[in-house]
């Protein structure tokens, strides 16, 4: 399950956007969305592995976060080796 994080209305995430949705899993990863002035941001990272940002328009913004979310938890949940790890990695930053 996605814990959201506590966040100030109107605070700025990485892409220098608003926050919109701030969410961890299992303390293993976690996944931003914001508003930024000419499209979306969907940051993510796997903690101590991985950090990816897709762009996006408002339009495809929450199936797109809500997908990421999906692949992210999928990931986290099964056994990995090394290089299932790094398949995985390389697979997502190239979809999104």
């Amino acid at each position: 399950m996605w814990d959201k994080l506590d966040f100030v209305e109107g605070e700025k995430g990485s892409e220098d956007g608003i926050i919109i949705f701030d969410e961890e899993y299992k303390g293993a990863c976690r996944i931003t969305l914001e508003k930024c002035p000419k499209y979306y941001a969907i940051t993510c990272g796997v903690y101590g592995a991985m950090v990816h940002t897709a762009f996006c328009d408002e339009k495809e913004s929450i199936e797109t976060f809500e997908a990421m979310k999906k692949e992210l938890a999928e990931f986290i949940d099964r056994e990995t080796t090394e290089d299932e790890e790094i398949e995985f990695y390389c697979y997502f930053t190239s979809k999104y």
